[in-house]
């Protein structure tokens, strides 16, 4: 099915079926009813933590991949009334309904055979290294630059390469795909400390008007965010007033730093890091193609990042 999102949402229906068969599987909620439960927590808190451990796959990098449409905002799969493609949902439906019918070990023999299809597509998923040996800042900033300037997947690239960068400074760095309705925090990317935000970065690849900047502040304000990135790596963006917008953050009590240069991003990230130059350099490349991973970055976006950084070719994981 074109919709990624289904696949963890039917392994998770079969998982929770084969643990219990008095389960509703068309659950979304646990509170709906005496016999449904949490779709979303059991397939973030078990499934997905089990895809990456064991390496079989649900076709979704991300944290929380339930945490979207068809999905968000209702109660139980049989209240969906909008969905983008019919075809799709219909099809995915077809068969979690399948799953009422089964007993906890028809349930459990039926989730085997889903990790036996997990298993082997996770096998034929392409593996991409990279080659962080030899670089030097000037090198890394030309790379970069020449890959959003191919113009192909660029939001999805400029976010996984700013998220990258701050991989490079914070620890806990958090970055959620492209439009994601659940996001529990202002920006693209935050930084954290424990449970607690302690930065929020919007990024943007297309032009931004100071309207939006302070939008994103007060946003970052009433989250109690009070350090804040606003990064635009856009041809066609006319630079915003920075110091006039600093003066509105601190108004807000908030530290606004505005980027709107590639060669700006990387000489702050490289010059702030607390390792070796040549470290900070290997952790980014590296960060990025992961970031790219995660975010769901097209195949095309991710071999390309590898030719760049003169990494190997894409290859079949072995079985």
């Amino acid at each position: 099915m074109p919709a990624k999102t289904y696949v963890p949402a039917l392994g998770t229906a079969l998982l929770a079926r084969a643990t219990d068969d008095r389960i509703d599987p068309l659950s979304i909620k646990a509170s709906h009813g005496s016999n449904t439960y949490s779709l979303r927590g059991l397939c973030h808190e078990v499934l997905v933590p089990a895809a990456r451990q064991l390496g079989f796959s649900i076709r979704n990098t991300g944290r929380e991949p339930i945490n979207n449409q068809p999905f968000f905002r209702y109660d139980h799969m049989a209240e969906i009334d909008r969905v983008r493609d019919r075809a799709s949902f219909d099809q995915f439906m077809s068969g979690v309904k399948k799953v009422e019918e089964l007993d906890q070990s028809q349930a459990l023999a039926a989730f085997a055979a889903y990790l036996r299809v997990a298993i082997a597509t996770a096998r034929q998923i392409k593996d991409y290294s990279v080659d962080p040996s030899g670089l030097t800042l000037q090198r890394v900033i030309r790379i970069v630059e020449e890959f959003l300037e191919e113009g192909t997947d660029r939001p999805a690239r400029t976010q996984a390469l700013v998220a990258a960068a701050f991989d490079v400074t914070h620890a806990d760095v958090r970055s959620r795909r492209l439009n994601d309705p659940s996001r529990d925090y202002p920006g693209d990317v935050q930084a954290f400390d424990g449970e607690d935000p302690i930065l929020a970065v919007e990024v943007r690849a297309k032009s931004v008007l100071g309207t939006e900047v302070e939008g994103f502040i007060s946003a970052c304000r009433q989250a109690n965010i009070e350090r804040v990135f606003m990064v635009v790596i856009w041809p066609g963006h006319h630079s915003l007033s920075a110091r006039g917008h600093r003066a509105v953050a601190r108004e807000f009590g908030v530290l606004l730093t505005i980027i709107e240069r590639v060669d700006d991003l990387l000489t702050d990230v490289f010059g702030w890091a607390d390792v070796p130059l040549s470290s900070a350099l290997k952790k980014f490349i590296v960060a990025a193609l992961q970031r790219l991973k995660e975010i769901e970055a097209k195949d095309q976006s991710l071999q390309r990042w590898v030719e760049l950084t003169g990494g190997t070719d894409a290859l079949p994981r072995p079985t």
